[in-house]
């Protein structure tokens, strides 16, 4: 399977949809979060499992602002939504730059950011991806959340200088404002929908609109698929989660400074677009679920060997690696599984109820590895515990069977039997 002719038709909102997905609330603020964990605590009075509990705040916001995301998105257009949200995504960050070292106000800051930044999750650029990519979807998916493995490899770094020449709160600000600048006038440029083939055509004989096709949320969440992969979701973005926002606090604790961390993160970022463009080429030729349970799995042995390991750069180097092939590989997999398993008819809609339990789960993560160490003084238990989850979620992909048929012609999208 060589076909790679959708690419010269897609290839305008594919790069708009990469620099959307870079630059939006799940990159930006994700990858550089543990960077500004260590100012922050150093700055305040407050401890690490406070400041980790601001994402926490952002993520379970997810469990309103995913599912309305979704909605909007298929009822005015993944395109308004993201153009309207990038410019909601500054104001938030504007808002959290103004809270100074009220601890509330800090939570509140993030709230709001959570709220007018939400149109820039993924469930935006894979909805308009899907539309345009059929045969060479994984790869397509694979390309446009890579934009998070750039992100991944550069801000971290660049919030770290921000830090270093100014403070936390202007870095929040520019950050966010050098986010907005890059994306919006290539969102509005080459972000747009492809011109669908209607049902009249199918009629006669042509390629039918794969997004009229496929199950209603009810239907999808009624099957067992729909829960194995919610199941895997909560284990693996759990602990991917609590993994890479603590690294940085981790490598501190053993003696190296907030730069050199930050640079060692970088190496997530690399390996997130390995991830990416590796999974994403593998899904289209090879069973995703078995794909899936080998990307999934590799945290497992990142986290032991962060646990067990002196600071040898090889060896950091590699389970850093590790877990960030699996960040590469995790969000396109949901959105890629989504769309096989359950269709794109409400794509919009189910895959935001899949991504509000990755957020959510996601989210508490941070916050629970930060108390964690606040409770123990290290990171040895929770690293342990997130190597379990990790190899329980990958392995549970396995369960989730063969893809289904859709009965193309019927009005009602029902699976063939």
């Amino acid at each position: 399977m060589n076909d790679f002719s959708e690419f010269r038709c897609g290839f305008k909102p594919l790069f708009g949809a990469l620099v959307g997905a870079g630059c939006g609330i799940t990159s930006i603020m994700f990858y550089t979060h543990g960077t500004f964990v260590v100012a922050i605590s150093e700055n305040t009075e407050w401890s690490r499992g406070e400041v980790q509990f601001a994402f926490t705040i952002m993520s379970l916001m997810a469990l309103f602002t995913a599912p309305s995301v979704g909605w909007m998105v298929d009822r005015f257009g993944p395109r308004s939504v993201a153009l309207v949200s990038l410019v909601g995504f500054f104001i938030g960050c504007l808002t959290l730059s103004l809270t100074g070292t009220n601890l509330i106000y800090y939570y509140t800051g993030w709230a709001v950011l959570a709220v007018l930044g939400a149109g820039t999750l993924p469930i935006t650029w894979t909805t308009l991806i899907n539309k345009w990519f059929t045969i060479n979807r994984g790869l397509a998916l694979g390309i446009t959340l890579s934009g998070t493995g750039i992100a991944a490899s550069v801000a971290p770094s660049y919030a770290s200088w921000l830090i270093t020449q100014y403070d936390w709160q202007t870095a929040y600000l520019l950050l966010g404002a050098t986010s907005t600048a890059i994306a919006l006038p290539m969102v509005y440029l080459f972000f747009h929908y492809p011109i669908a083939v209607t049902k009249t055509n199918y009629d006669q004989g042509n390629t039918p609109d794969l997004s009229e096709i496929g199950l209603s949320l009810k239907e999808a969440v009624s099957g067992y698929k729909f829960w194995i992969l919610s199941i895997s979701i909560i284990c693996v973005s759990g602990s991917i989660a609590g993994l890479i926002t603590n690294i940085v606090p981790l490598l501190t604790d053993k003696s190296l400074s907030v730069i050199e961390a930050s640079g060692y993160t970088g190496l997530i970022g690399i390996s997130v677009i390995i991830g990416r463009l590796g999974i994403g080429y593998l899904m289209d030729r090879i069973w995703a679920p078995l794909i899936a349970a080998i990307f999934l799995t590799l945290p497992a042995i990142g986290a032991m060997m962060l646990v067990n390991i002196e600071l040898q750069p090889l060896l950091l180097s590699i389970s850093i690696i590790l877990i960030g092939l699996a960040a590469g590989a995790e969000i396109d997999l949901f959105a890629y599984l989504s769309s096989r398993y359950f269709g794109l008819k409400n794509y919009g809609v189910i895959y935001g109820i899949i991504f509000m339990i990755f957020s959510v789960s996601a989210g508490i993560a941070p916050a629970v590895f930060g108390f964690s160490f606040d409770r123990y003084g290290s990171y040895d238990f929770i690293f342990s515990v997130a190597a379990i989850l990790s190899l329980m979620g990958g392995l549970s992909m396995l369960l989730l069977g063969a893809y289904p048929q859709f009965d193309l012609s019927a009005d009602n999208n029902e699976l063939e039997v």
